[in-house]
């Protein structure tokens, strides 16, 4: 594994397969979903390699159509509807809460970078009482709608923790986390234990595989 070979001053986190273990509520809302459509079911390692791909993903693996079929906006928003009854029981995963405490420790300034949507994203920040440790949750609204791999949200995030892209590092398990870091400038760590494939992301600004989060501390030291 790779040390770090300079200061890195703030980390940001995707949310959904880095922080947040969000594969079994989304397999359950999606599961409700086909079965109201009489559709055939898809299983559960399915869904969870396309859960950080974003509710659109889910759609077109169940329903076989793309987001310019006549039904697709439709379908996104019954199954974003759905996963709302059930997004507040995702689980940390293990050995996040000990990671965000070390951060403090070292007064290493953190927050969240997702393609989540905000009303969603806020709750969760609320419910594990986030908002006490950091200010810095950016969804696309916050962005004018740009989402990952666009690098718009993780320089809003960079520039509201007060430095720049090069003292910062991105910690996703996606090849849009990748690329966003990537065309932010910005140093990135894969999270292999999520949902995403390593041999999908960029290598050009990768500093390592972690696979799981307290490694994250073996390159802030």
């Amino acid at each position: 594994m790779q040390r770090k070979n300079k200061e890195i001053k703030q980390i940001f986190f995707d949310l959904d397969g880095t922080l947040l273990d969000t594969a079994p509520q989304f397999y359950l809302a999606l599961s409700n979903v086909i079965e109201r459509k009489l559709q055939e079911q898809v299983s559960f390692d399915e869904v969870r390699d396309l859960v950080s791909d974003g509710v659109g993903a889910l759609v077109n693996l169940a329903f076989k159509i793309s987001e310019s079929h006549e039904n697709f906006e439709s379908l996104r928003t019954e199954l974003l509807k759905e996963y709302s009854r059930y997004y507040l029981d995702s689980s940390l995963f293990d050995g996040v809460n000990e990671l965000l405490v070390d951060l403090r420790r070292k007064k290493i300034l953190w927050g969240v970078v997702t393609n989540k949507p905000k009303y969603l994203a806020k709750e969760i920040f609320k419910i594990l009482q986030w908002p006490e440790y950091t200010k810095i949750l950016i969804c696309p609204e916050d962005v004018s709608g740009n989402r990952k791999p666009d690098p718009s949200s993780l320089l809003k995030a960079a520039a509201i923790g007060g430095f720049s892209p090069e003292e910062s590092i991105y910690v996703g398990d996606n090849w849009r986390d990748s690329e966003a870091a990537n065309n932010a400038k910005m140093d990135f760590l894969f999270a292999n234990y999520g949902y995403g494939k390593e041999s999908s992301i960029k290598k050009e600004n990768l500093k390592g595989v972690i696979q799981k989060p307290l490694e994250i501390l073996e390159f802030l030291s």
